[in-house]
């Protein structure tokens, strides 16, 4: 049921909660309605020519990781994250009779279902299954996705036409769905309230950029982190459309889904209640959305016994994270003590004694730490909160002395990491 008739999602109808939050973010986004039907995650080079591409060949190791954790649910999607459980969309329905399926990987094989629990908050639904999956998904905790190349899965069908406007390209639709797992690539380009993140089909020039439509619900968008391990960012929830022709200042009264990079020139919604999106000099993309993990990581706890504990908000785990307690989202470690050394494991933002901040704590730090206790001109004093090596609470120029000592290799007994960006 719907209280809006141009609304509608990926894969089945949208419930009334769903539908009108949905509708909320893509009028926000530039009067651009959400859709269904037989589009799939199609890639462009910038060219004429759309593809789906299924074939792993092209992919990073990371990448494939994040492929073999696709198992097919409900001719849709669901990934793993934990031995016992597995998250998908919940507009795509459920029944106790189903199953999660793998033709390939560790996780092979076909897994009843046993019971799944809802997130109140979002689109998102964990599932429960009997038996245990061998390999399951790392989860994205942190707020910071705008800007993040993802990796997109789906099952949506292969191109199947163009969509021209008095002559020009717009983008392109696709027959039905056929089962198979596709993949693209795209840029998170933002967030819309809490729970969603979106990406634009804006041919913005990375390798395999893909807009995704009907039969992707459920995939996962994957990004790739500094430690090259692929997190579990958010899963596809909507994209826009339906569309219908412009013929003399009406719509034609024909509705079609595609995957469009310009939606100018062309009507958009259902039937009766369609949005005209003037022709403009710059292309108004197509816009995916996804359910976002960052923002359902308690409720995610609360039902599945896993810890993403991550006191600085990267998107890096504290057990793995280089520098846990300040922001270091690139892992960077350009050294450690003195001058051209290899990384020492502490990452350039909490690498006590560095306050110039290019990750090595040297003599050039000692010189500027004792100008900057005796009140002089310190020009390249740029990360204060790195300069106390002593643990004394201050910045002085007893600091200065120990960082130029342990540079020399003499690191004396009071110097360590006890600087404020060291510590919780």
């Amino acid at each position: 049921m719907k209280p809006e008739s141009n609304v509608s999602d990926l894969g089945h109808r949208l419930g009334a909660r769903l539908a009108a939050r949905a509708l909320a973010c893509v009028l926000a986004l530039g009067s651009v309605f959400l859709s269904g039907a037989a589009t799939g995650i199609m890639q462009t080079d910038g060219g004429p020519v759309a593809t789906r591409v299924t074939s792993t060949v092209h992919l990073s190791s990371a990448e494939t990781v994040a492929h073999r954790l696709q198992g097919r649910f409900r001719g849709f999607l669901g990934t793993p994250i934990h031995p016992n459980f597995f998250i998908s969309a919940q507009h795509i329905g459920i029944s106790p009779t189903d199953t999660i399926d793998f033709v390939e990987g560790p996780n092979v094989g076909s897994y009843p279902i046993v019971q799944w629990f809802d997130d109140p908050a979002s689109d998102l639904r964990i599932v429960e299954i009997a038996g245990s999956f061998s390999e399951w998904a790392l989860l994205n905790a942190a707020t910071i996705e705008p800007g993040k190349q993802v990796i997109l899965f789906g099952r949506g069908g292969t191109p199947n036409g163009s969509v021209l406007v008095d002559g020009a390209l717009k983008g392109w639709t696709a027959a039905a769905p056929d089962g198979q797992i596709a993949w693209g690539r795209n840029v998170v380009s933002g967030t819309f309230g809490l729970d969603q993140i979106y990406a634009r089909f804006d041919r913005n020039g990375i390798v395999g950029e893909a807009g995704i439509s009907n039969g992707d619900s459920g995939g996962a968008w994957f990004y790739v982190d500094a430690l090259g391990a692929p997190r579990l960012y958010a899963i596809s929830f909507a994209v826009s459309g339906p569309f219908q022709q412009n013929v003399a200042g009406s719509p034609s009264g024909s509705v079609f889904e595609a995957a469009l990079f310009d939606t100018g020139g062309l009507w958009i919604g259902q039937l009766g209640a369609e949005t005209f999106i003037p022709e403009n000099p710059v292309d108004v993309p197509g816009v995916a959305f996804g359910s976002r993990i960052s923002t359902s990581i308690a409720w995610i706890e609360s039902i599945v016994p896993i810890s993403v504990e991550d006191s600085d908000s990267d998107g890096i785990p504290d057990s793995q994270d280089n520098c846990p307690f300040i922001a270091n989202p690139n892992q960077s470690d350009n050294g450690g003590l003195g001058f051209g050394n290899t990384p020492d494991g502490i990452g350039d933002a909490c690498q006590c004694g560095d306050v110039t901040g290019e990750g090595q704590a040297n003599d050039t730090d000692a010189q500027f730490i004792k100008r900057q206790s005796l009140g002089l001109f310190a020009p390249l004093f740029f990360v204060p909160d790195n300069c106390d090596v002593n643990g004394d609470g201050r910045c002085t120029g007893i600091d200065g002395t120990l960082v130029r000592h342990a540079a020399a290799g003499n690191a004396p007994e009071p110097f360590g990491q006890h600087c404020a960006n060291a510590r919780p």
